[in-house]
């Protein structure tokens, strides 16, 4: 899971890396002002334990003649990325590395370089870690990584059989029906395997702390087991982020885009994971069924001027995700009959000014 940016005031020697499946490229950068240097006739590593020794070996070598602590970056790609992390933590334990923002990286590329090599890309990248000072990559614990890892799978069946059973809706041909049905129920059955696999884990290999913020998750009308499981997945623990981190974190956020006297609010702002976005809003559907509150405030959004259905989903999905994140930091239950205990500001300076008066 990648945390949102911290600015370090030490200065680093910046490694940046440009991630490929088989390979990776490397560059450094000390501060901003400071030339990019390549390796000496080493164009791109091997993307494997011996690639991680020779770029450390290199990084050693850098060090001693700038006298700078070394940090390495990269974009964020999956799989690729975080078998060069794990090879370069074996290699180096204390090594300090960040798993940027791909789509932050994105931006900065196209703003200061019109070339694409992975030379380029990997200058650019280190460019961009000696501006940013980017925090180090805060690896996930075993209950996240592994809820993630089966959410994830179950996700990609679950789209492949959706695309079958579409294709069969539009099929004539009966030998092809009998096939597409066949396969539909292979995937039915792989699915149903993966079911019983997040429920074994977390009844069984699960940490204590996992297992209970998920029974909370689970009190919120709308939510059960599997939402939950993938909330945690996507997340880690809710209760280690504040409200705004966690709008920010899930991209359910609304953005305000201003130039001149032209303003347009209320898009997300699409960062952070998908398919929590994709469970949130799927939840949010039974939680404004089943729940009172959340169905008069979903009421609410929808009288507003300018609302409209999305919107007006959008803040449940929000809301429902706030209150998730209430439920296991309280450590209670969640309760219909709950009343916030916000101070009502404007209420308050009414009757310091009618007693004003009255005085």
């Amino acid at each position: 899971m990648i945390r949102p940016n911290e600015i370090r005031e030490a200065p680093f020697l910046w490694i940046g890396v440009d991630v490929a499946k088989k390979t990776f490229t490397a560059a450094a950068k000390s501060l901003p002002d400071d030339a990019v240097r390549y390796p000496q006739g080493q164009d791109f590593f091997e993307n494997n334990r011996a690639g991680a020794r020779k770029l450390c070996a290199w990084i050693r070598e850098l060090q001693g003649k700038l006298e700078f602590s070394a940090a390495v970056a990269m974009e964020e790609t999956g799989e690729f990325s975080h078998r060069l992390y794990d090879n370069l933590k074996k290699v180096v334990p204390n090594l300090h590395i960040s798993i940027c923002n791909s789509l932050a990286v994105s931006y900065f590329m196209k703003s200061v370089s019109a070339n694409k090599t992975d030379r380029a890309d990997a200058a650019v990248i280190a460019r961009y870690a000696a501006a940013m000072n980017p925090a180090p990559y805060r690896e996930p614990s075993r209950d996240e990584a592994e809820l993630k890892r089966l959410s994830r799978d179950r996700n990609f069946l679950v789209g492949e059989r959706t695309s079958l059973a579409n294709r069969l809706a539009s099929q004539k041909a009966q030998d092809s029906r009998s096939t597409l049905r066949n396969v539909i129920a292979a995937f039915d059955k792989e699915i149903a395997k993966i079911d019983a696999k997040i429920k074994n884990y977390l009844s069984s290999e699960a940490s204590a702390e996992c297992r209970e913020e998920i029974r909370l998750m689970q009190t919120v009308p709308g939510v059960g087991l599997l939402s939950a499981a993938i909330i945690y997945g996507e997340l880690g623990p809710l209760s280690a982020y504040t409200r705004k981190e966690l709008s920010a974190m899930s991209g359910v956020c609304p953005t305000t885009q201003q130039s001149g006297t032209s303003l347009h609010k209320g898009g997300l702002s699409k960062k952070g994971s998908a398919e929590l976005r994709r469970i949130l809003y799927l939840d949010s559907q039974q939680t404004i069924a089943q729940s009172k509150a959340m169905k008069e405030f979903h009421e609410r959004m929808l009288s507003k001027p300018n609302s409209s259905k999305m919107s007006a989903r959008v803040a449940c999905m929000r809301k429902l995700l706030l209150v998730l994140r209430g439920i296991v930091v309280s450590g209670k239950d969640f309760d219909p009959n709950h009343v916030s205990k916000k101070p009502n500001f404007k209420k308050e300076g009414e009757n310091l000014q009618k007693s004003e008066k009255s005085a």
